[in-house]
């Protein structure tokens, strides 16, 4: 019989058996579960707490991050090799909606977070200024509103910030000049105010900035002169105003520059095409600019895009196309490019001949006076769309223009063309939209217009043409009048 001591004793070291594997399980089960975060909770859970504010997930994108997989292995999810900490969360049209969780702050390895084009909302938590790491942040194309955090100035290594299409507001904080590696800034599409402020230019890695569509209003800061890195400048409809300070036209890497729909005043600088060698898309249209288009133009080989449209740039046109091989597109409307007292402003139509990419030549309503000459011809064959209306063109209209076979648009109205329609135009067999109206065509109208079989539209009216319709043509003249070219001055 055991004596009660004994009994002590080994009722003793029961328990001690007992609290020691319990010790052993709980440790196993801590051991299984650090293993299946990959040595660290804070990643899990801060993801966790991202798909927690995700109110609609069509695609079911989310429904691996369960307790089936490592974290590492969820969809959008990159992790580091050695530590497997996240490094890339990357969710890119994947249609998720709400929020997002400021424990996303707490991915401390995070080098690269892409939620573009999805419907996020609310505020960009201000807590992403912890990710020290982080070296690409896009949120383009979102619903997020606010403005945009101060405390974003934490993430110092970051290089391109995307923000834009989403329904920011306020101004650009001061702390965002303190991202000295910031190469790409990207806001556009918001409703962002106060100006483009001087103290952007002091980061000067710089080499793309687009903030086009804001109501910014003021003017460019000189300051920019400073991205010497420069590459792309987007800041179409911002409500800017005064001249574009010289200093930008000293950036000599830029490649893209783009300021349409503003209230921009002042010249271009003479030495523009010298100072901007690498220069491929220029868009100033829809502003206030005056003085002429420098010849120096000439001199951007890599031009592709122009588009000067609805200024009042005035004198003649001495831009020697014939060096900007690679141009195609060429948007000068609404413009006064004639000098007084001469009458041969065509003469820049010679040296677009060498311009074998040209797609769309626009020059409406530039005031341009002369004779169109027969180089006309000579255009590419890859242009699409030709308009030369409302100038002072006279003369005949060179049967040459039936070589542009690859016309959709052909546009010659409100000019003073006289004589006889060329019947070459019928071999333009692409031709969607032809108007010629409101000139002084005579004799009749050539038949080979009517076996243009894809006209929409055919404006003819206002001159002084006959339509003869001869047997077997019944149908053709059915398709005119159904066209609505035939008006006041037409007999039959």
């Amino acid at each position: 019989m055991n004596s009660p001591q004994a009994m002590i004793c080994s009722s003793s070291s029961s328990r001690i058996s007992f609290l020691f594997y319990g010790v052993v399980i709980i440790c196993l089960t801590s051991a299984t579960v650090s293993a299946s975060y990959g040595g660290n909770e804070t990643d899990y859970h801060a993801l966790l707490s991202f798909k927690s504010k995700i109110i609609h997930d069509p695609y079911k994108v989310l429904s691996t991050w369960n307790h089936s997989f490592h974290f590492c292995d969820w969809i959008g999810i990159t992790c580091g090799k050695r530590h497997k900490r996240v490094t890339v969360l990357r969710l890119y049209s994947k249609g998720l909606e709400g929020s997002m969780s400021p424990h996303v702050g707490n991915l401390s390895f995070l080098r690269k977070l892409s939620l573009v084009n999805n419907s996020f909302q609310g505020s960009i938590p201000h807590e992403l200024g912890r990710l020290s790491r982080l070296r690409r942040l896009y949120l383009n194309d979102n619903k997020f509103s606010g403005v945009i955090p101060t405390n974003l100035s934490g993430c110092s290594n970051l290089e391109e910030l995307q923000l834009g299409g989403n329904k920011l507001v306020g101004s650009i904080p001061k702390e965002i000049s303190l991202l000295r590696k910031l190469s790409h800034l990207v806001i556009q599409d918001n409703n962002l105010t106060g100006g483009i402020p001087p103290f952007l230019g002091n980061i000067t890695s710089m080499e793309m900035f687009s903030a086009r569509w804001n109501p910014f209003g003021g003017s460019i800061p000189d300051t920019l002169g400073l991205w010497k890195s420069l590459r792309v400048f987007y800041c179409s409809g911002c409500n800017l105003y005064g001249s574009i300070p010289h200093s930008i036209f000293n950036l000599s890497l830029l490649v893209n520059f783009s300021l349409p729909g503003n209230h921009l005043t002042g010249s271009l600088p003479s030495e523009i095409g010298n100072q901007l060698p690498y220069l491929e898309f220029l868009q100033l249209r829809d502003n206030e600019l005056t003085g002429v288009l420098p010849p120096s133009l000439s001199n951007c080989s890599k031009l592709g895009y122009i588009e000067m449209s609805n200024n009042s740039f005035s004198g003649k046109l001495t831009i020697d196309f014939s060096k900007l091989r690679d141009i195609y597109l060429l948007r000068l409307q609404y413009n006064n490019f004639h000098e007084r007292g001469e009458a041969d402003d065509f003469r820049f139509v010679d040296s677009l001949k060498n311009c074998t990419r040209l797609v769309w030549l626009e020059l409406e309503n530039c005031n341009l006076i002369g004779v169109l000459p027969i180089s006309i011809g000579n255009l590419s064959d890859q242009l699409t769309f030709l308009s030369l209306a409302e100038n002072q063109l006279f003369g005949s209209l060179p049967s040459s223009i039936g070589s542009l076979v690859g016309l959709t648009t052909l546009y010659l109205h409100s000019n003073r063309f006289k004589g006889k329609i060329p019947t070459t135009i019928g071999k333009l067999q692409k031709l969607q939209f032809l108007e010629l109206h409101s000139n002084q065509f005579s004799r009749p109208i050539p038949e080979a217009i009517m076996n243009l079989t894809m006209l929409i539209d055919l404006y003819l009216d206002y001159n002084k043409l006959k339509v003869i319709i001869h047997q077997g043509h019944g149908n053709c003249k059915t398709r005119l009048i159904a066209l609505k070219n035939l008006a006041c001055n037409v007999q039959k």
